[in-house]
């Protein structure tokens, strides 16, 4: 996608039941009216017809429980169209709502531009460093222990990964829940046990999955293991482990990480 942007736009359209009571075109009607004093102006303005600019003012007068203009006869121009207390009321509020749900939706203009920019973290994230193994993910929780802060990162919809580092570190980097970080992990620090016990998933860093690449060398091996959550982790063995365990593509394995393995990083 380059350099483009996500520009996010969403209508506020408020309803009494089923049935529309204000947008922004109704409101600002009658913030023409307010400023004009004259119906057929404001109603030309916002791009309303006579009738049309009639027919929505009579909606919101029918649904808001009350008149929101009145008309008063004579005078310089033949006249003039006021807003009722009512129809004041209405304007403010759908103003101040209005006002709030233009800063949730820059909120969230920000966070879809944001998660752009973390797809291209993730990418060049390999230029500046030499682990196998990088994930982008959120902060979810951060339980202190006599040491270390152990926490917990959502790396995908369902696929978690705990880290352990000191509570200096986590100062320092300015870690809390909600931060995005990424997981480093070195190919060497991830440990294959082709035999797992049923109920070894339920340790820390313990992943079922499935070898699915075996890249060999002289001496030592890569092995890229599929995980059941989506996940690829690579790992290293020497060819000689290789063929005493018996790893194949296909194998089924338990990949398990120690916690103080996982490196912990945050943009600069």
């Amino acid at each position: 996608m380059g350099k483009n942007r996500f520009n996010l736009h969403a209508e506020l359209t408020v309803r009494v039941g089923d049935e529309r009571f204000a947008n922004s075109r109704r409101i600002e009607l009658l913030r023409q009216i307010d400023q004009l004093r004259n119906l057929t102006q404001a109603a030309k303005q916002v791009g309303y017809s006579y009738k049309g600019a009639w027919d929505a003012i009579d909606d919101m007068a029918r649904l808001s429980g009350g008149t929101l203009i009145e008309r008063h006869a004579g005078g310089k121009g033949g006249g003039s169209t006021l807003l009722t207390e009512r129809g004041q009321q209405v304007l403010r509020n759908f103003s101040l709502i209005q006002a709030e749900h233009a800063r949730f939706i820059a909120r969230l203009d920000r966070l879809a531009n944001g998660l752009s920019n973390d797809y291209a973290m993730e990418n060049e994230i390999a230029m500046r460093t030499s682990a196998r193994n990088q994930f982008a993910g959120i902060l979810v929780s951060i339980t202190p222990e006599k040491v270390n802060d152990e926490l917990c990162i959502m790396v995908n919809a369902s696929q978690t990964l705990i880290a352990s580092i000191t509570h200096e570190s986590c100062r320092e980097l300015q870690l809390a829940v909600g931060t995005k970080v990424f997981a480093l992990i070195k190919a060497s620090a991830v440990v294959l046990r082709t035999s797992p016990a049923h109920d070894a998933g339920k340790e820390k860093n313990a992943f079922f999955g499935t070898v699915h690449a075996i890249t060999q060398s002289e001496h030592h091996s890569e092995l890229a293991v599929s995980l059941e959550s989506g996940l690829t982790l690579v790992t290293t063995k020497s060819r000689q482990d290789i063929d005493t365990i018996g790893l194949q593509v296909g194998s089924a394995v338990l990949a398990e990480i120690e916690p103080s393995n996982v490196i912990i990083g945050v943009a600069a």
